[in-house]
């Protein structure tokens, strides 16, 4: 364990590092999406999602992926990770897609066309693309059913798609689902798909087939692997994209394509038909190597040739990038936010008071400070965050007026020793049980996790910090409910889609904490909370859903369900030869379908 002194030295070294780096930055006080396509680029200079090109990238050439940590799940049935989404999305087409720069009009992918929706907002229809095929050894043309079968795997519990009762709970059949067929699931003819929902949320049900549970999975083929717990699909998995894992002549990635730890090969999809797809898709072939330390990673992007980094770098490679390789250096707006985990069901932070305790006496600007700084943070505030809709109505960077413990980003001991003793501890130190914290190897979450765990003992918690790699720390334990993890320290949010539900909802709404795969870190079951959020998901128009997700936000607050600190700014960086294009809607995480050589 690091003690104080070693934490403020690291951050004195920090803050330094960053002084010239964060002359460049914006301190306009926005962020996100205030910024416009048209603006110019973000931050002095660097490169932006925003205003990246899309067209006149070279053809042809084979990439070299860099990163630290290992892919989480690579099925799409199952992949909600923010690392695993450029694999995902270039090996697999979902019924819509975002393109690298916008999400808020999906393009239609393995659609023909936008969904058409009822009157009533209760049914969806979706036409598909004739001529989309799936990758060997599956090859052929995908159907209608294969989207139904995908769809529907996500019920299994052998699959435990963590968002699939979240966005399509109210498709008939479907709360009650196992992995069967789901009654209001049709099939009328191979190139159409019909939904049926039970209540009028047809909007949010079809925004939703953005997301990778849409794209086509053949039953033939995959319906043995569903069998085993866990599936074992993603060993086998086949691709509708303009990639695919490499494989064997069984279909087999793992140990072929895939070895976990060490690499993944991406090549191209014989059967990808590039008259069907908006992607461009210029590579030839992309080599993920996996492991290594993010300082020598971003060393080796920054002075490679055909190289990218896709994980957020290390500090001290983003402030020499910003010196010396301005061209190599992105820096996407909005990418989401980190937050703290505190258990609500489980251990002391049932407690209100005990919550509001640590979210008083957190140095907010210190975390943030070994994440960068203003050049790539925000002081978290609340849980929208910059760029999407409710964003000001629940109080903008400044976040909802009147709440004290909120209003002190570099701590306040003396606020929080008040909490600690409402909450019933008169010393105004807590003295109860020991709690577990795990957060993740690696910087900046083990710094933020070692700055919360000091604070955690400074109000008198004794503690059991653990620091695994950062797939396990979600995976392992603050994944699953049943590990009763008290603190994850470094959680991570990114939006599902161009909705302020999809921000709330699954992390903080109490029906939605599955035994594996929870996303709702604090295992927050708040009745008030939760009614709040089922009015609100009926709510029609932007500006009322707006309004409507922004006093939720607020009511979150003022439980202090989790505790925010960081509203992202992300930074990516490149080699010298590549003409990287990011994914604004995914943290700005290099998009291998338009990513070039030079």
């Amino acid at each position: 364990m690091w003690s104080s002194k070693t934490i403020a030295a690291l951050l004195g070294a920090v803050s330094l590092a960053f002084a010239v780096a964060a002359c460049g930055s914006s301190e306009s006080g926005s962020s996100g999406g205030s910024a416009s396509a048209g603006s110019g680029l973000e931050t002095g200079g660097y490169k932006s999602p925003l205003t990246e090109s899309l067209t006149g990238g070279k053809k042809g050439g084979k990439l070299v992926a860099l990163q630290e940590t290992d892919f989480e799940h690579l099925d799409p049935g199952l992949s909600y990770y923010n690392l695993d989404y450029p694999v995902v999305f270039a090996t697999q087409r979902p019924l819509y897609s975002n393109k690298p720069n916008g999400e808020a009009e999906p393009t239609p992918d393995l659609a023909s066309g936008p969904p058409e929706i009822s009157a009533d907002n209760k049914t969806i229809t979706v036409h598909l693309r004739e001529g989309v095929k799936f990758s060997p050894p599956v090859n052929r043309e995908v159907t209608s059913a294969d989207v139904a079968y995908a769809i529907e795997r996500g019920a299994n519990p052998n699959v435990a798609n963590p968002y699939v009762q979240a966005y399509f709970a109210a498709v008939e059949g479907m709360p009650k689902a196992t992995g069967g067929p789901v009654k209001g699931i049709e099939t009328p003819d191979k190139h159409t798909i019909v939904f049926h929902l039970d209540e009028p949320k047809a909007q949010i049900a079809a925004d939703a087939l953005v997301l990778p549970l849409s794209a086509p999975v053949p039953k033939e083929y995959a319906e043995k692997y569903d069998k085993h717990a866990p599936s074992e699909y993603a060993s086998y998995e086949v691709a509708t994209g303009p990639y695919m894992i490499k494989n064997n002549a069984q279909g087999k990635v793992l140990g072929v394509g895939y070895f976990p730890g060490k690499s993944l090969t991406l090549v191209r999809n014989p059967n990808w038909n590039a008259s069907t797809d908006y992607r461009p898709a210029y590579l030839d072939e992309i080599n993920y190597k996996i492991g290594g330390t993010i300082t020598v990673i971003g060393k080796e992007t920054l002075q490679g040739t055909n190289v990218i980094a896709q994980e957020r770098p290390a500090q001290a490679t983003v402030q020499e990038a910003a010196e010396h390789y301005k061209s190599q250096l992105q820096i996407s707006p909005g990418a989401g936010d980190h937050y703290i985990g505190v258990n609500n069901k489980v251990g002391p932070f049932k407690n209100a008071d005990l919550r509001k305790a640590l979210w008083a006496a957190l140095d907010r600007e210190q975390m943030d400070k070994v994440r960068g700084g203003s050049l790539v943070t925000n002081v978290q505030t609340h849980f929208l965050f910059p760029g999407i809709s409710g964003f000001e109505q629940a109080g903008g960077l400044k976040g909802p007026a009147g709440i004290p413990y909120n209003e002190h980003p570099q701590g306040d001991m003396a606020l929080a020793e008040k909490y600690i003793k409402e909450a019933g501890y008169p010393s105004g130190k807590y003295s109860g049980e020991t709690i577990t914290v795990v957060g993740a190897r690696g910087a900046p979450a083990d710094l933020d996790s070692e700055i919360v765990n000091t604070t955690l003992q400074n109000l008198g918690f004794k503690t059991k910090l653990s620091l695994p790699e950062s797939s396990i720390s979600y995976s392992k334990y603050c994944n699953v409910p049943k590990e009763e993890i008290t603190v994850c320290p470094d959680v991570g949010w990114i939006q599902d889609f161009a909705d302020p539900q999809t921000v709330l909802n699954v992390t903080f709404n109490g029906r939605f904490i599955p035994p594996v795969g929870n996303v709702n870190w604090s295992q927050a079951d708040n009745p008030h909370i939760n009614e709040m959020m089922d009015k609100a998901e009926l709510i029609a128009g932007k500006s009322a859903r707006a309004n409507a997700w922004a006093k939720i936000d607020e009511e979150i607050v003022k439980e202090a369900l989790a505790i925010p600190f960081d509203w992202d700014k992300q930074a990516n960086v490149e080699g010298k030869e590549v003409n990287g294009v990011g994914q604004l809607w995914n943290s700005g995480e290099w998009d291998l379908d338009y990513t070039s050589l030079k």
